[in-house]
């Protein structure tokens, strides 16, 4: 019966993993949620002092509508582990 019950956790597991898109970190676009999960900060905290960063890399703004009126922004996830990893008492130096 354990066996039964583990299958059936191991297959709901295999069955969410298939369904996620797993893009290589260079081909990835993070939004403000994203990016404030990536350094455990708040939403609302990473907007205000992260993303405001005069050296915060730029984002990309996405078009949302039919006629592009509407955009949303994205960043992508390189630039802004760079970011993160500049920060270092050693190098405090962002390229």
């Amino acid at each position: 019966m354990n066996e039964t019950i583990l299958e059936k956790t191991l297959l709901k597991i295999m069955k969410h993993l298939d369904a996620k898109l797993v893009l290589p970190i260079e081909h990835q676009l993070w939004s403000e949620k994203d990016i404030a999960k990536y350094f455990n900060y708040s939403e609302d905290y990473t907007k205000k002092n992260i993303i405001s960063n005069p050296y915060f890399p730029p984002s990309r703004q996405l078009p949302t509508s039919k006629d592009g009126e509407r955009t949303v922004s994205r960043w992508k996830a390189k630039d802004v582990i760079d970011f993160g990893m500049a920060f270092d008492k050693k190098t405090l130096q962002y390229h």
